[in-house]
């Protein structure tokens, strides 16, 4: 039935009644279709019930994330009666340590902030240019100075993930249903996406880039619902201040701004087009609130940035004075709203108004279009899709500047291998948003064989479908769109799973909307007929509402609990685990503020955090420097790496003292030595290998460097591996390009014979201007062009005819060929060149554009052209077999099959197996006690390509679920056959040590932390030889070069002395 205090809209009808013969629609008034059909219980709760639910709301959120502080610091009493952590490596000072590398990168801020630490450090920045995130810890150290960054790093996602209930619950309260929205708020607080990102330790921007867009969205639906002026003043400025809580939030605050704006006009657009006399259109009541709107909404469009703390921190005014338009807005129309007895003046205040926001709609259209982008509006369209594409599984940033003979080079995207931004499975995507019922998808929750057997719902379908159908009965909620937006770019596989975090608030919303919609259904209908039967009114009793909200609770809990499930089953490991901080702290002991490390850039902030000194990259600023660390971790060449580290180094010090004084050509060091872009770029595949001649010149030395290797660098050196191996002046590897030839080969030693050029390899050029090539892949080779060089470095000319001592040959091109030819007079050489290869920057800049004789001389040269082949190396996730024979397993049902006795391995990938190589056999095994490596001699086989290590690493040992058998065990035998201390498994169950398990009992076997495990590796000569695999594995990089300095199982340190 019709709710008539369900809109605040009705009494609109009556206001236009008197300027229009034609009444607003039911659909119009009410702002929705299908009122009194598409209704969920109106509890119409006073506000102290309305703050009850937020709290329980609230506490609930902060309830689950209590769950891994707990795991981290379990702590049970040893045999001496003393307090013991059951996963030490996991807790310093008694706190539990962070779980993601940005927290350190936000904590070196609150560092150089609140301590003074890190001064020279121009990659830290200022407290307030990250916003909120780091400006919320530097406040609370100053007014609680006893608190540690450690334990905010802990606890602020705790206390700060569940303040998005609160948006959330007086969404429901708005529409008179706090009910609905308190069930909406649980969920959201403890969805998928939303716990990963936000749990204890987590600290990183989501628990304020959800948190902020729901306020936003909240203050939005109350100001078209109500068409109020003051929430539209209150969701402006929560629009602005959004930009300080997350510096990339602009693609949603613009997405709202727009939508909402779209919404209001299109609205008044329907009311004018009901109204008889056009001309009093100022009267109608939604015309002044949609005036506000399109002037406040510009304003966020225009002044989105103002807010961000990089803006804040220098011009403070500037951010503040973006609050005065909104501001004089409010009062504006307030003023005017009290002045409408006037009339005469009102309606030609409210005519000039009109008149400018046409204007200022006018100029949206014309600047927000990605195809027109001009005006004070230009640039709207990248705001609201730049962060998307930035983190684009199928985007590609291989972009180079245009323009005449500038050439730049292809380098990787490091947000291509980072996972929250790769493609995932769209099961996968659905269960992130909201966990499947009746269970949680994910591997924590469910193993395999488990996953096939069980019937699993997507319940995130079913959020969308509720929304849907809100955005139906209420129009104003099409606010979800942008939100729905970046579920369905996460579900087509556009960007990946970190953006799954944006669309649990809405899901959670629309899925308790369509619960509560079909169960108020049922008992209307119910109620209905037993009413018709009696002879009683119509109006439903009030037990029915909170009956009804009563029977949902217990299905909501049910929704939610594959949610609480899988934080319960999270139990993620830290990032830098108690014993790898001491080798950081002896990285510090080492070095001074002022020194450099090179690492890969996983690793950047911890070094900053715990080693206290500088380094290139971090997981804030993923550049392309990472080609040069790649470069550096892979060379096999100590001396050349060594020197290469100093190049950069130095480089990348002297890019900072240019940038201070204006100089910003550069801002990476790879770009700046390679002299990338410019007209006289390096042959870089040449200077590369110089490095490892002693004699190039290399700047001199300011700082000392140290390498870093911390023990998890070895599962990731292949995707390391990734950035070095392409070749820079290809979009992608020529051997991609389906060429039967190499993409370039030189003929080398012309010489006459008879009546034709003839080359080494059996080329020759004949008399009829056809090049032919004898032996095995006899033939001709068609090609289209002949240059020539000129002896003057300039471009090569086409030529018709070719001179050589005394012989004129006319050479005769094929259209339809794809080769280019380009003869080298100067050397006396023959260039061949695939089409792919002459559209390359690598041909343009060297042979092409103009010809660049000394690159051509270099030994290198030829191989200029050639894919870059990525060394071969992989880390068994497990190992079977005996002490003769043994498989290596790895993902994807690859395997290695390794014969101990005569050094043999079939290496078996997708099916295929290989033909069994020969390899070398490397035992370094550390002391678990000392953490210092044992050499046993090696297992070397004469002309081996490969080699097999085995090695022992830290492992996180998660826990395990476990069927007591028959007979039964007691505390202590379980303990033991699991490896977990009997009084930590006592302690768990609150049972003593020869207590009994019967029979078929269901146990939870706690995890027992980083343990020394076997670990082994396989890899070809290449990737042995590697600084990596020499500095970590073998330990045998030479003292001279690289000094080590501390070395255990968890990480080494060395000195890099160049």
């Amino acid at each position: 039935m019709p709710d008539s205090k369900s809109s605040d809209f009705a009494s609109k009808s009556k206001e236009i009644s008197d300027s229009t013969s034609h009444p607003l629609p039911s659909p119009v008034q009410e702002r929705g279709f299908f009122a009194g059909i598409l209704e969920i219980p109106r509890d119409r709760s006073p506000w102290y019930i309305t703050l009850l639910l937020i709290v329980i709301a609230y506490l609930f959120s902060y309830w689950v994330r209590l769950e891994w502080i707990e795991f981290a610091q379990t702590s049970f009493l040893d045999e001496k009666g003393e307090q013991v952590f059951a996963h030490p490596e996991m807790v310093r000072d008694g706190v539990a340590l962070p779980n993601t590398h940005d927290s350190f990168y936000f904590g070196s801020i609150v560092q150089k902030a609140s301590f003074g630490m890190h001064q020279d450090n121009h990659l830290i920045p200022g407290v307030y240019v990250n916003g909120m995130i780091t400006a919320l810890p530097y406040w609370i150290l100053k007014f609680f100075p006893d608190l540690t960054i450690e334990k905010l790093l802990l606890w602020l996602p705790v206390y700060v993930s569940g303040l998005v209930c609160i948006p959330i619950v007086l969404i429901g309260r708005l529409y008179g249903a706090c009910g609905w929205g308190f069930f909406a708020a649980c969920l959201a607080g403890v969805t998928h996406s939303y716990y990963n990102r936000t749990l204890a330790g987590y600290y990183d921007t989501d628990m304020f880039s959800i948190t902020s867009p729901a306020f936003s969205m909240f203050f939005l639906l109350a100001a078209s619902r109500k068409e109020s002026i003051g929430y539209l003043w209150a969701a402006t400025v929560s629009l602005l201040l959004g930009a300080f809580f997350y510096t990339s939030l602009q693609a949603i605050t613009c997405s709202l701004a727009i939508v909402f704006l779209g919404y209001r006009t299109i609205l008044f657009a329907i009311e004018f087009g009901f109204l008889e006399q056009k001309r009093l259109f100022w009267q109608l009541r939604s015309f002044s609130f949609t005036v506000a709107s399109i002037f406040c909404m510009a304003w966020v469009l225009y002044a989105d940035t103002w807010f961000l703390g990089k803006i804040l921190e220098v011009n403070f005014l500037k951010s503040l004075s973006s609050l005065l338009i909104p501001t004089f807005i409010f009062f504006l129309f307030h003023f005017l709203k009290k002045k409408r007895s006037n009339a005469g003046k009102v309606e030609s205040s409210y005519k000039a108004l009109s008149y400018i926001s046409l204007g200022v709609m006018l100029l949206l259209a014309i600047g927000i279009p990605p195809f027109l982008a001009v005006g004070p509006f230009s640039g709207v369209w990248n705001k609201v899709t730049g962060k998307l594409q930035s983190y684009s599984a199928i985007s590609q940033s291989d972009s180079f500047k245009s323009g005449e003979h500038r050439y730049s080079m292809k380098f990787l995207d490091v947000t291509t291998t980072i996972r929250e931004a790769s493609e995932v499975p769209k099961r996968t995507v659905l269960n992130r948003i909201l966990s499947d019922i009746p269970s949680c998808n994910c591997p924590r929750c469910l193993a395999g064989k488990e996953r096939d057997e069980v019937f699993l719902f997507p319940t995130a379908i079913l959020g969308f479908l509720g929304l849907f159908i809100l955005t139906l009965r209420h129009w104003e909620f099409c606010l979800g769109l942008p939100f729905a937006a970046i579920a369905y770019y996460c579900f087509k596989g556009s960007v990946g799973l970190r953006f799954t975090v944006h669309a649990g608030n809405i899901a959670s919303i629309g899925i308790t909307f369509l619960l509560l919609l079909l169960l108020w259904s049922l008992v209307r209908m119910f109620l209905a007929k037993k009413m018709a039967l009696n002879g009683e009114g119509t109006d439903i009793p009030k037990f029915a509402t909170w009956g009804t909200l009563l029977f949902a609770l217990p299905i909501i809990i049910f929704l939610a609990s594959p949610n609480v499930k899988h934080a319960q089953n999270y139990h993620s490991h830290v990032v830098y685990p108690s014993k790898t901080i001491e080798v950081l702290e002896a990285l510090d002991a080492a070095s001074e503020p002022d020194d450099f490390v090179v690492t890969w850039w996983d690793y950047g902030s911890g070094c900053w955090y715990y080693g206290g000194l500088r380094s290139f990259t971090s997981p804030a600023h993923q550049t392309y420097d990472n080609y040069l660390t790649s470069e550096i971790l892979r060379s096999d060449s100590p001396l050349q790496a060594a020197r290469l580290a100093r190049l950069k180094t130095e480089t990348f010090v002297n890019l900072q003292r240019k940038a201070e004084s204006g100089d910003r050509e550069y801002k990476t060091a790879v770009r700046s030595i390679f002299k990338d872009g410019q007209s006289d770029s390096e042959f870089y595949l040449g200077l590369l290998n110089d490095l490892g001649n002693a004699s190039y010149d290399l700047p001199s030395k300011s700082r000392d460097m140290f390498l870093f290797l911390p023990y998890e660098i070895l599962r990731i050196f292949p995707t390391i591996l990734s950035f070095s191996s392409r070749n820079l002046y290809f979009p992608k590897n020529p051997s991609d390009t389906g060429q039967k030839y190499p993409p370039m080969t030189i003929l080398r030693n012309a010489r006459r014979e008879g009546s034709s050029i003839t080359f080494d390899g059996g080329f020759r050029l004949n008399r009829r201007g056809e090049l032919m090539v004898d032996g095995a892949n006899s033939g001709r080779i068609p090609y289209n062009t002949f240059l020539q060089t000129q002896g003057d470095g300039n471009r090569p000319q086409r030529i018709e005819n070719l001179n050589f001592e005394g012989l004129s040959i006319r050479l005769t091109g094929s259209p339809s060929a794809t080769y280019q030819l380009l003869y080298v007079p100067e050397t006396r050489e023959l260039v061949i060149l695939s089409a792919a290869t002459a559209r390359s920057t690598f041909a343009r800049r060297f042979l092409l554009d103009r010809f660049d004789l000394t690159a051509f001389k270099h030994p290198l040269f030829e191989k200029g052209a050639n894919p870059v082949r990525q060394p071969f190396m992989v880390q068994a996730e497990w190992v079977n077999g005996n002490s003769s024979n043994l498989t290596l397993h790895m993902r994807g049902n690859n395997k290695i099959e390794v014969d101990l006795q005569k050094n043999l391995a079939k290496i078996i990938f997708s099916g295929r197996a290989e033909k069994p190589v020969p390899f070398a056999f490397h035992r370094r095994l550390h002391d678990e006690k000392t953490g210092k490596i044992m050499k046993i001699p090696s297992k070397n086989v004469p002309n081996a390509r490969y080699h097999l290590i085995q090695s022992n690493l830290p492992v996180f040992i998660s826990g395990s679920s476990y069927e007591v058998p028959e007979g039964g065990n007691s505390v202590s035998e379980v303990a033991r056959s699991f490896g977990v201390k009997p009084k930590l498994l006592a302690s768990v169950y609150d049972k003593e040590e020869n207590f009994f398990f019967e029979e078929g009992e269901r146990l939870e076997i706690p995890a027992r932390g980083y343990q020394m495990r076997q670990a082994w590796f396989f890899m070809d000569e290449e990737a042995f030889n590697s600084v990596l695999i020499q500095g970590f594995l073998m330990e045998g990089l030479p003292n001279e070069i690289f000094e080590k300095v501390y070395s255990t199982a968890w990480g080494k340190v060395y000195k890099i002395k160049q």
